[in-house]
């Protein structure tokens, strides 16, 4: 027996208003009515299809009571009979008297013109307890919640820290909080196991488990290319012209940095083993890119000490090789 998508035979999502059903309904009622299809089996059996969705849907109760099943089928929480087929005996309840079954019956007494999903399922007066008496029975059909995985960012600095982390995940069932131990040094990609936050189980199931696969991302001026720390620095003028050393701060550490003379905009400098861990325990390195920059305010002395050096150095400018022959 296949389960039937009553949102789908409606064509409408599952988040439909109450009032976006029941025009739907009417529309397509009023399009494959039998007085309209006098002698179209198609048009009587698509009648019939929508008759039962609205039944189902068109009522806030039985549409309540058919989400929490929707849910779980469209979850995996409960089992399948074949290819894409609803079997009913992962879901009824087991008592001592047996199965239970449930029929429904119209306001003629005809539940002959429902299907036997409907008839099978969700009978007893229009669902009746359906539910409650499910829920007697969960254990005899225990099933395992899903795994499930979700992607965190996490910031490079933090993560070549470590240390407790909460991050805000929206699940199947509502946005969780989770906390969690980040292991100092992890890299982008793997995954933390959380035992037991996955997907719920039915019965006496185990719960699934939730994997956070971690995704770093720049932080702090940071960027990683492999395990090589790369970071832009900015020197000023003479810096770059007479050289020097510099402080520079490292994920861990303060650096002093020796600055080449005569070094350009563009021009990199890369120290060896202070870049981000590796699986093998080593570390990559930090590559620094320079970047020339004007100091942001300019004395009257230094004004007249680039007057002087534009004197010496004359006319001449760094020429720019693009559109030159």
């Amino acid at each position: 027996m296949d389960f039937i998508d009553y949102y789908k035979v409606l064509g409408l999502g599952k988040d439909a208003s109450p009032e976006e059903i029941k025009k739907t309904y009417r529309k397509l009622a009023k399009k494959y009515h039998p007085d309209v299809n006098a002698g179209n089996a198609e048009g009587e059996r698509k009648f019939k299809e929508i008759s039962e969705a609205y039944e189902v849907l068109g009522d806030a109760e039985k549409r309540a009571k058919y989400d929490e099943l929707y849910d779980a089928v469209k979850s995996g929480r409960y089992r399948s009979g074949g290819f894409g087929g609803f079997d009913p005996f992962t879901y009824h309840a087991q008592g001592d008297g047996g199965e239970f079954r449930y029929t429904w019956s119209s306001a003629d007494g005809d539940a002959s013109g429902f299907s036997d999903f409907f008839n099978e399922i969700f009978g007893a007066g229009g669902f009746g307890d359906i539910f409650s008496e499910r829920m007697r029975g969960f254990d005899s059909y225990p099933s395992d919640g899903r795994d499930i995985t979700a992607k965190v960012q996490i910031g490079i600095r933090q993560a070549f820290r470590g240390g407790e982390q909460t991050v805000a995940l929206q699940t199947e069932s509502g946005a969780k909080t989770v906390k969690f131990k980040l292991p100092a040094g992890i890299q982008s990609g793997e995954k933390i196991k959380l035992s037991g936050l996955g997907s719920p189980p039915v019965g006496k199931g185990k719960a699934g488990d939730l994997y956070l696969e971690i995704v770093l991302v720049p932080e702090a001026g940071f960027s990683l290319n492999g395990s090589d720390l790369e970071k832009t620095i900015d020197i000023y003028p003479w810096q770059a012209a007479l050289g020097g050393e510099i402080s520079v701060g490292t994920l861990d550490e303060r650096l002093k940095v020796r600055i080449p003379p005569g070094i350009q905009t563009g021009g990199k400098l890369r120290i060896a083993a202070r870049g981000y861990p590796m699986k093998n325990g080593k570390r990559g390195a930090l590559s620094l890119s320079v970047r020339i920059v004007n100091p942001p305010r300019i004395s009257d002395d230094m004004t007249r000490l680039y007057r002087q050096m534009a004197q010496l150095y004359g006319d001449a400018c760094p020429q720019n090789k693009e559109g030159t022959k």
